[in-house]
């Protein structure tokens, strides 16, 4: 291979290069764990904005007398459905009702008994603007303590969310990738310094800056793409596995399923951004250091 071809000088000699492998794969290992992390809050935000933008819920009290709070449900029903933008509504059944508090109560509550309030779910047609504030005027004048929710405010507030964590885990990648650049020129120079004298017979012999750079550059390459590609495959099984566990308790969909194929192709390439960082760093970093040893 062209990364592995021989040297004329004994890098295996060299303890810094023996390490710069494992400091690159838990680098790498934490980069892709940030980027699958964000990938998948965005996924889920996404879901969940989906769901949520284009929808309003009108919560009727409950009342001691059923009969009294249908009649002011059929009444909210019939002032959302001649609204404006209102694509379509209808009344959730106390069945449907009980599923959503489930989850919030104990399995000794007992949600049948509990004095639930009525709701109304409202889809509103794509691109139709609904005036909220005179709907609920309207509501409020036939069932007096109704409540309209938009949930369009909370996908806006999801999506600020997905964008911050976003934001971080970029930030996160970025110091990482300085880290590993800083081991780099570390290891690099650390490098020089062993093989000085083989680097000035090679100098005596005709060898030019460049060419010891090369060998260098090539060195760092394959360390470095040998710890991040550990450190990916390390990353990759850790997603699969919480994966796995999520999907088992019923909390999320399958890593598969979780990522698109484009993401999957970001996810891949990391290692081979490492290691072509890592073969800049290393040139640069020794052509500088020849040329001050000069």
């Amino acid at each position: 291979m062209l990364i592995r071809r021989q040297t004329d000088i004994p890098f295996d000699q060299d303890a810094a290069s023996r390490q710069l492998p494992w400091i690159v794969a838990i680098m790498i290992y934490l980069s892709g764990m940030a980027i699958a992390g964000a990938i998948a809050l965005n996924g889920l935000v996404s879901v969940w904005s989906s769901g949520l933008s284009g929808a309003l819920t009108i919560q009727i009290p409950a009342s001691a007398k059923l009969e009294a709070a249908h009649q002011r449900a059929d009444a909210v029903l019939m002032i959302v459905r001649k609204t404006r933008g209102i694509q379509q509504a209808r009344l959730l059944r106390r069945e449907e009702v009980i599923r959503l508090v489930q989850p919030w109560l104990s399995s000794e509550a007992g949600a049948e008994s509990l004095p639930l309030p009525l709701l109304v779910d409202a889809r509103i047609a794509p691109g139709t603007p609904v005036d909220t504030g005179a709907l609920a005027d309207a509501v409020a004048k036939a069932a007096p303590g109704a409540m309209v929710e938009n949930h369009a405010r909370w996908a806006g507030r999801f999506v600020g969310f997905a964008r911050s964590i976003w934001a971080v885990a970029l930030v996160v990648v970025v110091l990482i990738g300085v880290a590993t650049v800083i081991t780099v020129v570390f290891s690099t120079k650390t490098g020089l310094r062993i093989h000085r004298r083989v680097i000035s017979l090679l100098h005596l012999i005709g060898a030019h800056d460049r060419y010891i750079a090369r060998q260098f550059e090539r060195q760092a390459l394959w360390l470095s793409l040998r710890g991040a590609v550990f450190g990916i495959i390390c990353a990759v099984g850790t997603v699969f596995g919480i994966a796995y566990l999520a999907g088992k308790a019923g909390l999320a969909p399958t890593a598969g399923a979780l990522f698109t194929p484009f993401q999957w192709a970001l996810f891949a390439s990391v290692p081979i951004g490492a290691a072509v960082v890592a073969l800049l760093t290393a040139r640069l970093t020794v052509l500088r250091t020849l040329r001050r040893m000069t």
